[in-house]
């Protein structure tokens, strides 16, 4: 069986890892660079998860990705030889007022009821685990904490380096900055493309075996003529990043949807934003510098060194919250996996294992009719072949 995936990021890469070990020919199309769409502008966050039974879909896909994600990092980092960054480092959520700290209760007893592990804890405790956090405990304000030991982290662009690299050892065939369309013929259908750094030079070349599709918050243009146009938007988010003299041996905190996430290496990120700005990819000045406000306030000795670096990505987000994983109904070839929204590099795993099950016509571990891309074609292009 011969398959091609359309997007290079880290699931398009988990995807063609999973089934070149199950003995697939498989070719990876990217329109740019490997990684260089969200995957790599993540803070690669891994949050906790139920102990218990999940009942919603997602809580059920994430639980079974993140009881995967060691045993697959690990295998990764040793078939690539690069350091991942995988660490269990554990996360604080901070609360500065009496309605953020009454909601951090309550997100603390839906955790309890889920079975994560996790506890408030008082300043004394919290200078413990995060002695940086002295001067924010010690401003004005009513301060709570909350700590969960099971979040983890990873490194996205060493992620996708090291994906990359064993698939290659896997025998995938990779081409980068490669311009093409899909082609719809009746109820199949075709990637017609070549290499954008060699038009007009090279020959045009067309896939016409299985397609998987996965350009993230692109693949609703992507897939237009096969009615996925909107079933994903683009929501844009921004980082900063600091370089530190030392590292932070702290764990990731988090307040509301910002994060700042220490790494080992003496980076510190600090994110992030949702905006609906298009397929905007720029950076602005007034969301960098509330990023940088943020921090500083948090950390007040972020105020004395300036970022290193800042970038923005694009989020794919699915009009329900749940991502696009299977076969597009009205056609026998062509399968998507998008819509991950903050969650991609934390479903890698498992959207790599349920797309080849489905590919090969497997039986999937758990559930997938509920992320049928069918429930977000427009309605011409709902028949079911």
């Amino acid at each position: 069986m011969e398959v091609t995936i359309l997007g290079g990021g880290v699931i398009g890469l988990s995807i063609a890892w999973e089934l070149a070990n199950r003995g697939k020919t498989i070719k990876v199309l990217e329109r740019s660079t490997l990684g260089s769409g969200a995957s790599s502008a993540s803070a690669g966050i891994l949050p906790a998860i139920a102990n218990h039974e999940a009942i919603d879909p997602v809580d059920v896909l994430r639980a079974r990705s993140h009881k995967l994600y060691p045993s697959w990092a690990t295998k990764i980092s040793e078939i690539s030889d690069i350091d991942l960054g995988l660490l269990r480092s554990g996360g604080v959520y901070l609360a500065s007022t009496v309605g953020e700290t009454a909601a951090l209760i309550a997100s603390a007893n839906q955790m309890r009821d889920l079975g994560i592990e996790s506890k408030i804890i008082d300043a004394d405790e919290l200078k413990r685990v995060c002695p940086e956090l002295k001067e924010w405990i010690a401003s004005p304000g009513k301060k709570t904490a909350l700590w969960v030991p099971d979040d983890w982290q990873i490194r996205p662009r060493s992620l996708c380096e090291g994906l990359a690299t064993a698939c290659r050892k896997a025998g995938v065939t990779i081409e980068e900055n490669v311009r093409g369309k899909l082609a719809r013929h009746i109820d199949r259908v075709t990637f017609e493309w070549n290499s954008k750094l060699g038009v007009g030079s090279i020959p045009a070349h067309t896939e016409t075996g299985t397609i998987i599709l996965c350009c993230g918050a692109w693949s609703g243009l992507a897939g237009k003529d096969m009615g996925l146009e909107l079933s994903v938007i683009p929501i844009r988010g921004q980082m900063l990043m600091y370089q530190l003299a030392q590292p932070f041996t702290i764990p990731i905190i988090n307040e509301g949807h910002r994060y700042l996430v220490p790494r080992t290496d003496g980076t510190l990120l600090v994110g992030s934003c949702e905006e609906e700005a298009g397929f905007d990819i720029q950076t602005t000045p007034e969301s960098i510098k509330t990023l940088s406000d943020w921090g500083g306030q948090i950390i007040p000795s972020l105020k004395t060194i300036a970022p290193s670096s800042s970038w923005a990505g694009l989020r794919p987000a699915s009009f329900d919250g749940r991502p696009m994983l299977g076969r597009v109904p009205s056609t026998k070839n062509l399968y998507v996996a998008f819509g991950h929204f903050r969650s991609g590099i934390h479903l890698a795993p498992v959207t790599g294992e349920l797309i080849a099950d489905l590919v090969e016509g497997r039986t999937p571990p758990l559930d997938c009719s509920p992320f049928s891309p069918g429930r977000g074609l427009t309605s011409s292009h709902c028949k079911i072949v």
